[in-house]
């Protein structure tokens, strides 16, 4: 299996082909190099849509891939819908990290929830901010 199967992504047609069959093989995380070059790619909000709705499944997301998906919930260039996407995506992923990058992953999602909560944001984003640090809020009983 490649770790790139996505080829031109300016095919977006092909590519959605491509990777609807690697779901329904059960291959998609064994491409994830390829999903993280999507997400990059800003030619097709479809694509990247898609990818992050289809990425939440993965079992053993890699640390690039999760740090794509903050990328993209922190860019102030991306439309909000594709970063409430990234939030809710995010929100799955940690679910599936291991045990012991869970609290390095949590860390680096509260920094840019708090950064994010240090601006103004539209009502809807925030509310969905709201979700993702209620999800990697660390329990104040934990705390003391």
């Amino acid at each position: 299996m490649q770790h790139d199967p996505f080829g031109n992504l300016t095919d977006w047609g092909v590519v959605l082909d491509i990777l609807a069959e690697l779901v329904d093989n059960g291959q998609l995380s064994e491409c994830q190099p390829g999903l993280i070059r999507i997400l990059r790619f800003k030619g097709n909000w479809r694509l990247r849509e898609e990818v992050l709705n289809r990425v939440r499944a993965i079992q053993a997301p890699s640390e690039d891939l999760i740090r794509q998906v903050l990328t993209i919930l922190t860019d102030d260039n991306t439309y909000y819908e594709a970063r409430i996407i990234a939030g809710d995506t995010l929100m799955e992923l940690l679910k599936n990290v291991p045990a012991g990058s869970y609290g390095e992953f949590t860390m680096s999602a509260r920094k840019v929830i708090e950064k994010l909560k240090s601006t103004p944001q539209p009502p809807f984003f925030n509310e969905a901010i709201d979700r993702l640090y209620s999800a990697v809020a660390v329990p104040s009983m934990l705390e003391n």
